[in-house]
C-alpha cells in the first residue's frame, strides 16, 4: 500500500509540473520530446490518471486498448525519389534521425525509368552516412562490405538500422541493415579506423591517360554523335537505352542531360567525362589482339573522370559518402560493353555484392577523380568487376570490388515441325 501511494504521488507531481491536472484525461501542451509514429498513435486520445488502471480490452478483437503516447508525431513516410532539384548534401546528410541506432532516407533516385527500383550507389552512401554518425569523431571508414539481398522501392522510404558490433582502441566495426515494409533489402558491415603512423609504404602507379580538361563531356558527345548518320547500331541502341531508360532525377547523377528531354532545370550533380568515347559509346573497331571470345585485352577495361559540380564543403565523411556512391555507377557496364557490341542484350543486370576499401579521407569529390574499371572474369550469370579511383595528382583513395548478376534473354522455343500425314 505504501508503494503505491508513493507511486501515486510521483505520478501526480509529474502531471503537476507538465501542466496536467491529475485528474484530468486530456494530453497536455508540454514540451515532451517527440516520438516516432507508432500504432498507440491510431488509438483514441486517452490518459489516463491512475497509471494503476487496469487496461480495457477492445469490444471488436480482444486486444488490449492501449492509451495513446504524449505528444506522438507522425513522420513524413512519402517518398522524394522525383524531386530533380535536390542537391548531393540532401541525398547524403538530410536523413532524418529516428533513434539512437536508426536512420530515415525519403530523397531516393531511380537506377531505371521503366523499374521503381532504387539506384544502388545511393544506399552504399546512405548506409555508410548512417553508420558514421554513430562512431567518435577521429575514426575514418577503412572498409566496407555490402550484399544487395533484394531492390529496393523508390516509392517507399528506406530505414538504415545501426547496430554497433564493436568500439575499440583502434577499430570500431557497425552492421547497417536497411529496411523497407520491415524486410531487409540491403546490408552491410563497415569498419572504421583512427588513422595512424605509416608502416611501410607502396603504391602501384596511376595509369597514363588524357587530362579530364582536355576531353568531351558526355552530354555534349551525345549531342554531337546522335547528328551523325554513320553512328553504329549498337553505339545508336546504347544511347537509345539511356535516353528511354534513365530517369530524369537520374539524369543529372553524370551530367547526361540530353536537349532532347528539356531538363536544362536541372542542377548538374556530377560531370562524366569518359577517356576513350569511342570505346564506351561502342563505336571503335576490335583490334587483333584478343582475350577470348573474340574481345580485345583492353575491350573490359574503362577509364572514366568524375567530378561534383558543387563546392560541398570541407568535411571529409559528405566526400567520401560522395565517391561511395559514384562507385557503384560504372562497373557492371564495362563488364557488358564488350558483349553489347557483338549484340548480347540482357534480360537482368543487377549488383549482387559490393566492397570498398577507402585508403585515405585526403581527398575531394568536387575535384576530378579518375575511376579505373576491369571486369575480369564472366561465367555462370555472373561477371567480377574491379575498381580503382585516383586523384588527379596519382593518388590511390579506393579500390573497389563488385560482383553483378547478368543474365541473357531466354530464347523462345522454335516451333516443332507438324507430325507428317
Amino acid at each position: 500500500t505504501a508503494r503505491r501511494i508513493t507511486h501515486q504521488k510521483r505520478f501526480e507531481s509529474f502531471t503537476t509540473n507538465n501542466g496536467m491536472s491529475s485528474s484530468s484525461s486530456s494530453s497536455s501542451t508540454n514540451n515532451i520530446a517527440p516520438c516516432v509514429e507508432s500504432h498507440f498513435a491510431h488509438r483514441p486520445q486517452h490518459v489516463s490518471s491512475q497509471p494503476s488502471r487496469s487496461m480495457e480490452m477492445d469490444d471488436q478483437n480482444g486486444l488490449p486498448h492501449y492509451p495513446m503516447l504524449l505528444n506522438v508525431t507522425h513522420i513524413d513516410m512519402t517518398s522524394r525519389a522525383d524531386d530533380i532539384r535536390a542537391g548531393l548534401i540532401d541525398t547524403f546528410l538530410n536523413l532524418e534521425r529516428v533513434d539512437k541506432n536508426l536512420y530515415l532516407a525519403r530523397h531516393l533516385l531511380k537506377g531505371r525509368n521503366s523499374l521503381p527500383v532504387v539506384y544502388g550507389g545511393q544506399v552504399i552512401g546512405q548506409a555508410l552516412s548512417a553508420a558514421t554518425a554513430t562512431v567518435e569523431v577521429g575514426f575514418v571508414p577503412n572498409s566496407l562490405h555490402s550484399y544487395f539481398v533484394q531492390s529496393g522501392n523508390v516509392d517507399r522510404p528506406i530505414l538504415y538500422q545501426v547496430d554497433r558490433i564493436r568500439d575499440g582502441r583502434s577499430f570500431c566495426t557497425r552492421l547497417v541493415k536497411a529496411l523497407q515494409d520491415g524486410e531487409a533489402i540491403f546490408t552491410v558491415q563497415i569498419s572504421f579506423h583512427r588513422p595512424e603512423a605509416d608502416s611501410i609504404v607502396h603504391q602501384l602507379p596511376m595509369p597514363e591517360v588524357p587530362a579530364p580538361d582536355s576531353l568531351e563531356d558526355l552530354s555534349d558527345t551525345f549531342e554531337r554523335i546522335t547528328k551523325n548518320a554513320n553512328i553504329p547500331p549498337a553505339a545508336l541502341a546504347m544511347i537509345g537505352f539511356k535516353q528511354k531508360e534513365i530517369p530524369p532525377a537520374f539524369f543529372r547523377i553524370f551530367s547526361v542531360c540530353l536537349k532532347a528531354t528539356k531538363t536544362s532545370v536541372i542542377q548538374m550533380i556530377f560531370q562524366f567525362r569518359p577517356v576513350d568515347i569511342d570505346s564506351y559509346l561502342c563505336l571503335k573497331k576490335d583490334d587483333n589482339h584478343s582475350a577470348g571470345h573474340g574481345h580485345p585485352t583492353d575491350a573490359y577495361k574503362s577509364y572514366v573522370w568524375v567530378k561534383a559540380n558543387e563546392n560541398i564543403g570541407d568535411d571529409p565523411r559528405l566526400h567520401l559518402a560522395a565517391a561511395a556512391y559514384i562507385s557503384d555507377a560504372t562497373m557492371i557496364e564495362t563488364a557488358l560493353r564488350p558483349h553489347s557490341k557483338r549484340g548480347f542484350i540482357p534480360s537482368m543486370a543487377l549488383t549482387l555484392d559490393h566492397s570498398i576499401w577507402m585508403h585515405t579521407d585526403n581527398f575531394r569529390v568536387d575535384d576530378w577523380l579518375l575511376y579505373e574499371n576491369h571486369s575480369t572474369i564472366a561465367g555462370g550469370g555472373r561477371s567480377l568487376i574491379e575498381g580503382k579511383l585516383w586523384t588527379r595528382d596519382g593518388r590511390l583513395v579506393f579500390s573497389t570490388t563488385q560482383e553483378a548478376l547478368i543474365r541473357a534473354q531466354k530464347k523462345r522455343p522454335s516451333a516443332s515441325p507438324s507430325p507428317a500425314k
